[in-house]
Parts: C-alpha cells; structure tokens; sequence
C-alpha cells in the first residue's frame, strides 16, 4: 500500500514492505546536549568545601531606575521575533485573513501576533496582554509602537466566522509545511528528500466550562459543561498538526476521519509513509477507513467487543510468545550493565497500606503475545490484530486472612502496519501514544491553550488557533536552532531558559540592539540561535 524498499529481486516473490523504524528522540534532561555546567566551571565559594558560612549573604541592596534604554525580562522574544521574520508570519496572516473593515491601527496579524506571543512569554488570559503593552523592550524588538487591549483582543476573536477560521488555519497549516521543509533539509541534509516515518497520535481532551453563555457547549459524559476538542500531534516532539474544538457530548473519534483526510496529505508530502495511533475510541470503520483511503498505516488499541475472549483461547499455546514491556526491558539491559551497581529496593508503602487496609491488590505476573487475523464486520478488510494476555494475581481480604486468586485479562490492538513490525514491536509503538497526555496536560498548565475567553465559539476555535501557533512557536525553535534535548522540556521550563532573561533593547544606526545578560546562564545558547535564524 505505502511505498517501501523490497529485498527480493523483481523476478522472485516479493516481501511484505519495509518500514523504517524512527530512532528515539532525546528525551527530556539537562545533562543530554550539554546545558549542564560543567562540575570545574562551577562558581564554588571562597574556601569550600570548608567554608563558615552560608553561600546566600542577603547584602543591603540599592535600588534606582535606568530611563537611558528600555529594560525588558523577556530577552528571550528576540528568537521569535526572528522567527515570524524569517517565515514572514505577518504577511501570510495579512494575505489571508480579513476581519478588519479598517485598520485603525491594527492589521490582522497585529491581534494574532500579539496575541500569540502573550502566551508564548506565559500569558493565561487576554489581560495578561497588557503586561506586553507596556514593556517598552518587547515593544522595539517587535518594531511596534503599541499592542492592542485585552479588551480590543476579545473583539478581534469575536468576529470570526467559519471562513476567515479555514483562513487562519490554512496559514498554520502553510506555515507548519514550510518548518517542516527546513527542518527535513536539516536532518536529511538534502532539499528535497523524504523523512521516514511521521507518527501522529489522536486524542480529545474535556475541557470543563463555567461560563453558562458559551455558544457550543454542552454535556460531557461526566456530565459536566464543556468542550471536547480533538488534537493531533506529532509523536516525541508534540507538535500539533490539527486541533478542532467541539462540543462536550460528541465522542472522541468524531470528525477524525475527517482531519485525517486533511492531514495526510500534508504529511505524505513531507514523510514517506504516516502512522496514527489513538485509544479505543478511535477503533472505528470510519476511522480505519480515512487511514486506508490516505494510504497511512493506523495502530489503535482495540474495543473489548463480547465475543474477544472466546477468540483468545482459541489461539494454541504455541503461538503466544513471552513479553515483557519496553520499559522493563530497558531496565533489564541496564542492570545488565557492569558498571551498574544494583541499589536495594525499598518497601512497597503502597501495597502494605492497601494490605493493611483490605483494599484488593491486583499485580502484573506475566504476560504473553499473540497474533490472528481479523476482518472488520460489513467489510472485506483483514487487519491485523494482536492480543496481549496477561496473567494477574488479586489478592483481597484482611490481613491475616487474604485470599490469593489468579485471573487472565486481555488488551487488544487492531492495526494495518507490515510484517516488517513484529507483534511486541506493534505492542511497544501503540502505546508510545500515551505520552500525548503530557503533551495535552501542558497545552493546559503551560500555555493556557484551553482557557475559551469569549462566549462565541468560533472564537473560542480561533483561540485554539492562535494557541497553536505559539505552542509550535516554542517546537520549532527547539528543533531549528536549540539544543535537541529542548523539544521535550515542559513550557515552565523553556521559560526560565529561552524566555526569561534580561536584557536592554537600544536603537543604534537604523538597527535594534539587544543586549543579553551575560550572567544568564543560557546566554550562549541563544546567541547561537540568534545566528542561525537569520537569513
């Protein structure tokens, strides 16, 4: 179905085809690319390790103000101010969304700019706007006289209908696919060539509602007013491919088939083949068939339909093979190691309190891994389906009298990848989508994503929007011009290291000089970045 390399000549029979599988993206830690400070250079006090007092002196301090140049916390806008340069992120928003009879001052890029980098520097509302408008050194480095009002910003998403909404995500989507050819010549080191595989995990995300005004909400299964909005992203880097809000009583695999008709082509232009992955939910025809249709391999853990278990047991005992998850099995291959000195494990609080309590005690003994056919109900199509057995043992009542049983569950995954992808590498890479949550969790607490500000939902949906921009704003950055390790740091992070650092904004000779504090721990980093945005 997708394109791939075949081994066998073209006169024999050929094999399944070959998908390449990606390599682990660096995960999240500060000794991985080298921003850690290395233990030499480290500013020890005078007299250490034997010192006779505190490092932290509390000197009395004197304060005054500096009126000569601007003064700003949020040095750290230079990179994407360079950013929306380099792009012309203005003019594609100018060319193409139109809400403004007139502009008195203010363009349209101006309100999704402004509005885009309020929660880029940790806004949480459009209020927050205002701590922008008065900085006078965001201001120069943004070449603008003034920002609009939280107040002018909330008219401005209220005038969004269904058009100029397809507008301003068609500029993302664009946007996405120009990073996207950057970033594909950076690591393929070619123009026009092809990444691998891009994986994309699909997911919804409740949003609760206090407002009883809000156009487009409605009851969540839990019964809760809210919205339901549909994210995907990519898998390792979280960058967001589509995000659609919609009201709180819909099903997560709703409108799915549709995005994904909107999304793979996109992606096939910039990846040989697409994976998606999602929960149970999306273990629906429709969805199936929008992956088919695109030509994308899917990967969704299946529903636990009645009939299941019957088609476990018949599988002989031949054909279920041990398994152990990734993650123990990178424990093992540590423990393996022979510089590893094996620490001596501490008490379970957990389990005994739970013991103690009589609470019942479920625990993983083994597992095992089979595969059958499958082919979907009112179709022709045989998929893959693996099943997971996994021995358990429940162990319940008061202590002293607990009573020990054994007990086998079953978990299910439905997919159409090649054979090149053995059953446990399908079981590791179907549930690698789990780290989606973390994604959506920070889309809440780190960039204010889902706050909803005006009753409208169109924009509301129009917030998502701008939300995403400057959510992929911090991605791109990352993986155009800092350190790789820095694509998985939460937003609170990325703050305090790319964001927030003082500097003086000076206007000199028809240019805007930004001078860092050299003190700034990631000063060098960012000058490098600064560099390397610039054409």
């Amino acid at each position: 179905m997708l394109t791939g390399k075949c081994k066998q000549p073209c006169n024999t029979v050929r094999k399944a085809f070959q998908v390449k599988k990606r390599s682990a993206h660096p995960r999240a830690s500060h000794v991985n690319s080298g921003t850690s400070v290395p233990h030499d250079e480290l500013p020890w006090p005078d007299g250490w390790p034997m010192r006779d007092r505190p490092v932290i002196g509390n000197p009395k301090l004197q304060a005054e103000t500096d009126e000569d140049a601007p003064i700003t916390a949020y040095g750290g806008v230079m990179l994407a101010a360079d950013f929306l340069r380099r792009f012309g992120v203005a003019k594609r928003l100018d060319g193409a969304v139109e809400l403004l009879k007139q502009h008195n001052p203010y363009h349209e890029s101006d309100h999704i700019i402004a509005q885009a980098m309020n929660l880029y520097v940790g806004g949480t509302c459009l209020e927050d706007m205002a701590k922008l408008q008065g900085d006078e050194g965001v201001l120069r480095m943004l070449k603008a006289c003034r920002l609009p009002d939280p107040t002018t910003g909330g008219d401005f998403l209220r005038r969004f209908d269904q058009a100029s909404l397809g507008e301003l995500r068609r500029v993302n989507d664009g946007l996405q696919d120009d990073v996207w050819k950057v970033i594909g010549r950076k690591q393929t080191g070619r123009r026009k060539r092809k990444r691998d595989l891009a994986v994309v995990d699909m997911d919804g995300h409740f949003k609760e509602l206090y407002g009883v005004q809000k156009e487009g909400a409605d009851f969540s299964r839990k019964g809760q007013w809210s919205y339901h909005p549909l994210v995907f992203s990519l898998a390792g880097v979280g960058e967001t491919v589509a995000v659609r809000n919609r009201p709180g009583n819909v099903q997560s695999f709703e409108g799915a088939d549709e995005e994904i008709d909107c999304c793979a082509p996109r992606l096939h232009e910039r990846f040989r083949n697409v994976l998606f992955r999602g929960d149970s939910d999306f273990d629906r025809p429709v969805v199936r068939e929008a992956c088919e249709r695109n030509k994308a391999y899917f990967a969704f853990v299946s529903r636990q339909w009645s009939d299941r278990p019957q088609m476990a047991m018949k599988v002989p005992d031949f054909a279920w093979k041990p398994y152990r998850s990734k993650s123990q099995r990178e424990r093992d291959a540590h423990r393996a190691r022979k510089e590893v000195r094996r620490r001596k494990r501490k008490r379970n609080n957990k389990r005994r309190r739970a013991r103690q309590r009589g609470y019942t005690d479920l625990s993983l003994v083994t597992q095992w891994v089979a595969e059958v056919p499958y082919t979907s109900p009112g179709t022709d199509k045989t998929y893959r389906l693996v099943i997971r057995k996994q021995l358990l043992e429940e162990e319940c009542g008061k202590p002293g009298q607990r009573e020990l049983w054994q007990r086998y569950r079953y978990r299910w995954v439905i997919t159409n990848l090649p054979r090149s992808y053995n059953a446990q590498e399908v079981i590791d890479e179907t549930y690698q989508r789990c780290d989606q949550e973390n994604f959506i969790e920070q889309m809440g607490s780190g960039l204010a994503m889902w706050r909803m500000p005006v009753r409208e939902f169109d924009g509301n949906c129009a917030w998502l929007e701008i939300a995403r921009l400057a959510w992929n704003l911090g991605k791109w950055l990352a993986q155009l011009a800092l350190p790789d390790e820095v694509v998985r740091w939460e937003w609170k992070r990325f703050r305090l290291a790319f964001v927030y650092i003082a500097a003086k904004v000076v206007h000199r000779a028809r240019q805007v000089l930004v001078r860092l504090a050299g003190s700034h721990r990631f000063s060098a980093p960012i000058l490098e970045a600064h560099v390397k945005l610039q054409v």
